[in-house]
């Protein structure tokens, strides 16, 4: 009898260690749209983004951490956020693309479609599928853990991501391929003995950590050819999404060089025209999700001499109003000082 009370005893005493632990199926699998990049810069066409969500969207799903639904073709950026909630997605990924070196560089936003408001951005430097790949095994996983976020207490971690895939080997193994312009058929040229692999240099530490506070991707160094423009990192206390939108909206409409310093931009000798540099500013607007960016522009001489300074700026509304707003108030900074008003004759 004593034996069978201590039993009874254990038993009971184990029955709320037991019920305290949730199910598995606590965890949703949220519904995810990946929307193709947005190109920065003409070598890089419609084609190539799209390509490059395909990549980064496959490797979403095969996590088995969220569930992936292709983007209805022909979406502008003003209806993402409404085409994902037509289409009950809880999350929706878009970003920016350019080239840089034989790479891309890449910004990554993921937007709540409960709110409307972009929840992690990050910038990172591409070269190779894998490190593309990757990219999908991070931004599946952070949004399995915000759509989760309620269960965290609960003390149960989430279902463990898939193993990234390796990379090709091959020259496709590189992403420079996708800004590859299609050409007429030429003749075939005599296959190479053997191809080497490409060695890839590891993913940034900024790549793969998912915190809200992005880093910038790396600079290309490269001299601006004489009478060009060279553009410099955008400043400001806006965040570094934002900056780098404005960057590389600034290069695109001036046709200017992307470079890290003004002396990386005068140091072969042949001194660009202006160097631009820009520093931007943001008030978000709580009520209607969009806000206000202020830019203010400076192009100096390789002497440090400052040929024109001015502050533009840009309003916008809606999901994505700071991004809109940014680049109205870069056009007009860039637009008005490669255009000034003429004067009139007396």
């Amino acid at each position: 009898m004593r034996r069978l009370l201590v039993v009874l005893l254990v038993a009971f005493l184990g029955l709320p260690l037991v019920a305290a632990t949730p199910p598995p199926a606590f965890y949703s699998k949220p519904n995810v749209i990946v929307f193709p990049f947005i190109s920065n810069g003409s070598s890089v066409d419609r084609e190539a983004s799209s390509r490059l969500a395909t990549i980064i969207a496959s490797s979403m799903a095969n996590t088995g951490l969220v569930t992936v639904t292709p983007p209805p073709p022909g979406t502008d950026r003003k209806d993402y956020l409404t085409v994902a909630r037509s289409n009950r997605s809880e999350y929706y990924v878009s970003g920016f693309i350019s080239p840089l070196g034989n790479g891309v560089s890449i910004v990554e936003q993921v937007v709540s479609t409960a709110t409307g408001i972009v929840v992690f951005s990050q910038s990172t430097q591409l070269n190779t599928y894998e490190e593309a790949a990757g990219q999908g095994d991070d931004l599946a996983a952070f949004v399995s853990r915000h759509a989760n976020r309620g269960f965290a207490a609960i003390g149960t971690p989430p279902p463990a991501a898939s193993p990234t895939p390796a990379a090709s080997n091959g020259p496709e193994a590189n992403l420079g391929k996708l800004f590859s312009r299609k050409k007429k058929p030429a003749a075939k040229p005599t296959p190479t003995p053997t191809a080497k692999p490409i060695v890839t240099a590891p993913v940034p530490a900024a790549a793969v950590a998912n915190v809200p506070n992005p880093t910038t991707p790396p600079r290309a160094v490269a001299p601006a050819a004489a009478g060009s423009y060279a553009a410099v990192p955008v400043g400001g206390t806006a965040d570094a999404a934002l900056r780098e939108l404005a960057e590389a909206r600034l290069a695109e409409r001036a046709h200017a060089e992307r470079v890290a310093t003004a002396a990386a931009a005068c140091s072969s000798g042949h001194a660009p025209h202006a160097i631009l540099a820009g520093i931007l500013t943001v008030t978000p607007e709580g009520t209607t999700g969009g806000g206000n960016a202020k830019f203010e522009l400076t192009a100096s001489d390789c002497s440090g001499k400052t040929l024109w300074h001015q502050t533009h700026g840009g309003d916008a509304t809606g999901a994505q109003g700071l991004q809109t707003a940014t680049e109205r108030a870069v056009d007009g900074a860039i637009g008005a000082y490669l255009n000034p008003p003429k004067r009139r004759r007396r």
